[in-house]
């Protein structure tokens, strides 16, 4: 281990460093029970507990909202859904993790957050917090919120109507094969190699490397990721977007990851905290 990062072989980072935050504390409209991030075309897409936004990136987060050009916001689309969870961007196809009713879900929509429906994750229960999208495969996965395996499904659609079919679960595994069960996952990303990033909302979890491959760790970055992290904070999506071309003076690093501060009789505060490489030598090890 190194600087709290898990070293396996070279097919990962050796580091990943923290950058200034932005938003940094700050209670926005889009903040309250906020859960989940994205990018694509441009944009973040954020989801809370009840409602989805999406905001362009140039735009300030700390001081988005509704009457600003570009930002959208609409609520949950069908009543039986109570909870929304973290997102992803493949294809111009935004997808959202959901649950209530009967059977967790995945919501399709397009980029501007038109509702093209959704179909349940039957291997899953009642439990989807986060989904994402191999961009090497066009899979989906997901899992439960404590879980020892990521469950992997194929998107068909039949006509106007699709389903999320079961493939596969792949068990989870430590670097030296024991079997490793995560507690809280919030969040879940890919990156264009196929590495799969998860949040783990817990003291021994912070953010964990998977190679879906194999089921293996490959990657731990624990919390507290900075000296003073609160115990208030919890840890819920994040998304990977190279952010030096961008050109966005408030914003740089490759992996940023959404921070909730929860406390009594007060709003909601939120920070987006940006993680890059030590070396430029790993960049493409992401």
């Amino acid at each position: 281990m190194r600087d709290g990062v898990v070293v396996e072989g070279c097919s990962w980072p050796r580091t990943l460093v923290a950058l200034a935050s932005h938003p940094n504390d700050v209670a926005p409209a889009w903040a309250e029970h906020i859960q989940g991030v994205a990018h694509g075309r441009g944009c973040w897409f954020i989801t809370q507990v009840d409602r989805m936004w999406r905001i362009p990136v140039d735009l300030d987060l700390s001081h988005a909202c509704e009457t600003h050009a570009g930002v959208l916001g609409v609520d949950i689309p069908e009543p039986e859904i109570d909870h929304l969870g973290d997102c992803d961007v493949h294809s111009g196809v935004l997808y959202v993790a959901m649950e209530g009713g009967a059977s967790a879900r995945v919501g399709v929509f397009d980029l501007d957050l038109g509702f093209q429906g959704s179909a349940p994750l039957a291997a899953q229960g009642r439990s989807c917090p986060w989904c994402a999208v191999d961009r090497r495969t066009g899979l989906l996965y997901s899992s439960p919120f404590d879980t020892d395996h990521l469950s992997v499904y194929q998107g068909v659609r039949d006509g106007e109507r699709f389903r999320f079919e079961h493939l596969r679960d792949v068990p989870l595994l430590t670097e030296d094969g024991s079997p490793l069960t995560l507690e809280r996952v919030q969040g879940g990303a890919f990156s264009g190699r196929g590495h799969l990033y998860l949040t783990s909302d817990c003291r021994n979890g912070g953010l964990v490397g998977v190679d879906v491959d194999t089921g293996r760790r490959g990657l731990h970055v624990t919390i507290p990721f900075e000296p003073e992290w609160p115990d208030n904070e919890v840890i819920e999506g994040l998304t990977l977007v190279d952010l030096e071309g961008a050109r966005v003076p408030w914003l740089a690093g490759i992996l940023h990851v959404l921070v909730l501060s929860i406390r009594p009789a007060r709003s909601d505060r939120v920070w987006l905290r940006h993680y890059d490489v030590a070396d430029e030598r790993d960049r493409h090890q992401l």
